[in-house]
């Protein structure tokens, strides 16, 4: 079977893991998050590192010395930041479907939903990886919108509804927050 497009089989291990003690579900997807940002932020780090000079100015890279921020921490904060932010959109939506507020379920269905951008996040090595990470964003969706569905408990046809209110609210506070971020340093 395949997980990638048919990840039903992985969120019932995510409900057998939620089954169990809290603070096992919280380091193990703690855990999770970090390596896949860091992933990600590694990626990005050695893609403007070492082929940001080689490519076209015009297509948005610049040598190192000319950014006006760190690609290692600024990925690794936005990699990190972006699943807590769904999450808490997760359990501010929950009350207007009839649903209880499950922080850790929240959390990890932000988190294990975010799984193929982790992984395309990977090929962020060189320009072209932005395709792929654009490609997994489209299945991270269908992650979470089944995520939604067998973790949290949205009726199927609220879960569409539901991810997409929650990915543009979880998209604005990350804005607004970065600009906030930005301005305190």
């Amino acid at each position: 079977m395949n997980t990638w497009f048919e990840p039903l089989p992985l969120w019932a291990q995510v409900n057998a893991l939620l089954a169990g003690p809290p603070r096992e579900a919280l380091l193990k997807l703690g855990g999770l998050a970090l390596l896949g940002a860091a992933g990600v932020a590694s990626a990005v780090w050695i893609g403007t590192a070492y082929f940001d000079t080689q490519w076209n100015a015009g297509l948005g890279f610049h040598s190192l010395d000319t950014l006006a921020f760190e690609p290692f921490r600024t990925t690794l904060a936005g990699f990190v930041l972006a699943p807590l932010a769904l999450a808490a959109l997760y359990l501010t939506l929950a009350p207007l479907y009839r649903l209880p507020r499950r922080p850790l379920a929240s959390l990890a269905v932000a988190v294990v939903g975010a799984l193929p951008i982790y992984a395309a996040g990977l090929a962020l090595v060189v320009l072209p990886g932005v395709l792929l990470l654009f490609a997994a964003f489209f299945l991270s969706c269908f992650w979470w919108s089944a995520g939604l569905r067998t973790v949290l408990g949205v009726p199927p046809g609220d879960a569409g509804e539901f991810n997409v209110l929650a990915l543009l609210g979880s998209g604005m506070l990350l804005q607004f927050g970065g600009a906030l971020l930005v301005g305190l340093l």
